[in-house]
């Protein structure tokens, strides 16, 4: 190897060991280059816990967050509730409530606790010990 091929090849090495390591995928991320793996990843996997994340992500200022969000979204319902990632902010606001609504339906109702008047005791173990 001659010595301006070995320099080539140290300094590029370099600037693959200065970009640094990539941060891993999350679909609630703030930065970018972790949100869109995330949410591909969501998709892919059917991860139920990044839901919040992909409907909130369909009102995203960034045109590629918002066509992953829908992508992924679709992979688990199989509809797109009339969203269109291209269109304005008012445009996308009829089909971003249809997809919250649709979210809550997927939540459930929130479990209430028990109010301690209305529980039932518990009854003592009668198992040997």
């Amino acid at each position: 190897m001659s010595r301006r091929a070995g320099l080539t090849f140290i300094l590029a090495l370099c600037s693959l060991a200065c970009r640094g390591k990539l941060p891993p995928p999350n679909p609630a991320s703030e930065n970018v280059e972790s949100r869109i793996p995330g949410i591909k990843q969501a998709g892919e996997t059917h991860d139920r816990s990044a839901l919040p994340a992909l409907v909130g992500s369909l009102n995203d200022e960034d045109a590629a967050v918002r066509l992953f969000a829908i992508a992924a979204l679709e992979k688990f319902t199989g509809d797109r509730f009339g969203y269109e990632y291209y269109l304005d902010e008012d445009e996308r606001k009829p089909a971003i409530a249809r997809w919250r609504e649709w979210l809550r339906q997927q939540e459930g109702p929130a479990r209430q606790p028990q109010p301690a008047s209305n529980r039932q005791p518990q009854q003592p173990s009668t198992r040997p010990r």
